[in-house]
């Protein structure tokens, strides 16, 4: 057994509001985030993380490591057969300098990588990503085992196989696997009526509702609540989208809940480009992307019928609710809509955290209340309504 750690590198701002609170590597795509994918293809028993100050108590470095890996980095066949010649010291990186992947060692000798890989560069590449990574994850999370059975009262279409956990269950179903596998964690349920078309990845002790209708490469991670309508989505874990609305083409961070009937657009009406807020520019920027939806940070909540245009993004510790739609840029601990915004004071927001973790039975730490007021000073010039 031997260490990983995961280094986020000059371009983990890009990936605000989903980076203010964790590094790139646990970010998910597909069946895992980044950092499980690593750890469980290399066989790693611990994981550690070189990342930016504010998050550095959550997520700290430790001692004992053998690799360091850019945690924006997905790992693929190619990958992994390098690394099996790599000495000790030896640095990764491709033509323009980026830095993959180094081996543990007092030398440093850097090599070049030319061939093509996979980073997480901007927040939608997580749903970009994702149908593809869904299939490479449950080929070798699958690889030699053998399913738990399904009831016979659910029907599958198409060559793809579902694969279930122990504990996972499901009813009255349709899976459709024509273009990819269905995953479904440990104790995990599909409801009776659900619609699923794979890929799908559904996250342990998650839970489909009646009715919930699934579209292509979506991935629900652990402790989620979802019903309703979603498309090429991800919800990071321990969010609840539990009724009727669309959400398409989206990340949806940790902690989050979308009120009923609530809905967001992945398409432009005039089917222009998309553009999308940036944090680091401070200005919306050009996707290349005709369907691009909602990208909401962690801790925030929406009202019943919250309506969001294409490409909003959302910060952390947002409550957005009110009638019609809400600005396509959203600041961290903002409160309000349509109608305009107050700030989200930190103390009522770590009062609402507190609250929806004891309903998990998870205590907020001081470490993790630091960092939420952390990110809340950081991100005060955004909120312009304070000047």
């Amino acid at each position: 057994m031997f260490g990983i750690t995961f280094f986020d590198d000059a371009h983990h701002g890009d990936l605000y509001p989903l980076t203010l609170t964790r590094p790139a590597a646990d970010l998910r795509t597909g069946i895992l985030s980044i950092a499980e994918k690593w750890a469980r293809l290399l066989g790693a028993g611990e994981v550690s993380y070189q990342t930016v100050t504010h998050l550095s108590a959550l997520f700290p470095e430790r001692a004992a490591t053998t690799w360091f890996i850019n945690g924006r980095l997905l790992p693929d066949a190619n990958l992994l057969k390098a690394m099996e010649t790599l000495e000790q010291g030896a640095v990764l990186c491709l033509p323009d300098g980026t830095e993959l992947l180094r081996k543990a060692g007092s030398t440093s000798q850097e090599k070049t990588y030319e061939h093509p890989v996979v980073m997480i560069r901007r927040p939608q590449d997580l749903f970009l990503h994702n149908a593809e990574q869904i299939k490479a994850d449950f080929a070798w999370i699958t690889r030699d085992r053998e399913s738990a059975p399904l009831d016979a009262s659910n029907k599958v279409i198409g060559a793809h196989p579902v694969f279930l956990e122990p504990g996972a269950k499901a009813s009255c179903s349709i899976f459709n696997t024509t273009e990819g596998p269905v995953y479904l964690d440990a104790d995990c349920e599909v409801m009776e009526g659900s619609l699923i078309r794979g890929p799908f990845s559904l996250g342990a002790h998650s839970q489909l509702k009646m009715g919930t209708r699934i579209y292509t490469g979506t991935s629900i991670g652990p402790h989620c609540k979802v019903g309703g309508e979603i498309n090429n989505s991800v919800i990071l874990g321990y969010s609840n989208k539990a009724h009727e609305g669309f959400l398409g083409n989206s990340v949806i961070g940790t902690w989050c809940n979308l009120g009923a009937d609530s809905n967001n657009s992945n398409l432009k009406n005039n089917y222009d480009e998309v553009k999308l807020w940036h944090y680091g520019t401070q200005r919306f920027e050009k996707t290349g992307l005709q369907f691009c939806g909602l990208i909401m940070g962690d801790h925030s909540k929406c009202g019943i019928n919250t309506m969001f245009n294409t490409g909003t993004v959302v910060g952390v510790a947002c409550n957005v609710f009110g009638a019609g739609f809400p600005r396509n840029f959203i600041p961290d601990f903002a409160w309000g809509g349509p109608a305009g915004f107050v700030t989200h004071k930190p103390e009522q927001a770590l009062t609402t955290v507190r609250r929806v973790f004891e309903r998990r039975k998870k205590h907020l730490s001081e470490e993790e209340a630091l960092m939420l007021r952390s990110v809340f000073e950081m991100t005060k010039a955004l909120r312009n309504w304070e000047e």
